[in-house]
């Protein structure tokens, strides 16, 4: 009986160490930073945020958008995207496994794509698929005096929490530092809160780096730096 109780805890341990891992499992870095090129080559067009959820395979070790094989975004082409990404525009493209908004100067695109509604862009994503793959892009960092100010009213601060609470993996990645922000003391404790919720990646042609996430004391220093 004592054995047979051991047991079941032991078991039960290790049960739920491979739930934990599942939950906490990270894209793959040299993966993301495919994603981020494949991103660059069919979207940029000027300041933009995309979010894709896909399978999760897609976001492992040894995935290839752009391979012969691939199947990635198929029916999110470039030629149905980037319309919805050109200055001062308000459209939000919502497809099937991307989402993605240009730069509005009063509504930034990081925003438009997380506002906090029952029906915002982000929500119909991530109820799309709930074990997927959820990967958040900007080109640039979101702003700090908006964007990640608890106090005004386009911050993204509820929609990075609802994705923090997205069970599959999860990523939030920027590329350059938004030029009002560089010189900004408060730059690296602004970022964080992101990390503290997602992790977070900064990706640029040389690949991308883990910045911090859930837990880290600390951002690496390249993540707040004026040139990566």
């Amino acid at each position: 009986m004592v054995f047979t109780v051991r047991l079941r805890f032991v078991l039960g341990i290790i049960l739920l160490s491979c739930i934990q891992s599942v939950v906490n499992e990270n894209v793959d870095i040299n993966t993301l930073s495919r994603i981020q090129k494949f991103f660059h080559y069919n979207f940029e067009n000027g300041q933009y945020a995309v979010a894709i959820n896909v399978p999760k395979v897609q976001c492992q070790s040894g995935f290839y958008p752009s391979g012969k094989e691939s199947t990635f975004l198929l029916k999110d082409m470039s030629e149905k995207v980037k319309p919805y990404i050109k200055p001062d525009s308000k459209d939000v493209y919502q497809g099937t496994e991307l989402i993605a908004a240009g730069h509005h100067t009063d509504a930034h695109s990081e925003y438009l794509l997380m506002n906090p509604s029952k029906s915002s862009p982000l929500t119909n994503l991530l109820n799309k698929k709930k074990d997927g793959c959820v990967v958040f892009y900007t080109l640039i960092s979101p702003c700090i005096d908006r964007c990640l100010n608890n106090n005004d009213h386009d911050n993204i601060l509820p929609g990075l929490d609802e994705l923090n609470k997205y069970k599959g993996i999860k990523a939030f990645a920027y590329t350059h530092i938004y030029k009002k922000d560089q010189k900004n003391k408060n730059l690296h404790d602004k970022l964080k809160k992101i990390a503290d919720l997602v992790p977070l990646y900064r990706c640029n042609e040389g690949g991308c780096i883990l910045c911090g996430g859930p837990g880290s004391k600390e951002l690496q220093k390249k993540c707040i730096e004026n040139d990566v």
